[in-house]
């Protein structure tokens, strides 16, 4: 939270609908609500669907985080393959800063 700019991407065209639509009503929306509540306090912000393929270090990084325990992952390090998916993922033109 507090953040410039924040850069979301979903390989979920479901979810991203879903958290666009401020008129969502299906009954289990409380997750979608309440991304819908962070993003309304961000200055700038993007959400887009993104093809899993597209974008293989967010599915490493997502990966990685669920097979830590607890609920919060930090990276002090990210794993050695994050780099060569991170190029591969350059060269496709999905990756921007």
């Amino acid at each position: 939270m507090g953040h410039d700019e924040v850069i979301i991407q979903s390989d979920s065209l479901e979810v991203v609908n879903a958290i666009l639509d401020n008129n969502f009503t299906e009954a289990n929306s409380a997750l979608i609500r309440r991304i819908q509540s962070i993003l309304s306090q961000e200055k700038q912000w993007c959400l887009r669907f993104i093809l899993r393929d597209q974008n293989q270090i967010a599915d490493c990084l997502a990966k990685q985080a669920l097979s830590g325990s607890g609920n919060l992952q930090v990276f002090d390090d990210p794993h050695p393959m994050t780099h060569t998916l991170m190029d591969l993922d350059k060269n496709k033109n999905i990756f921007f800063s």
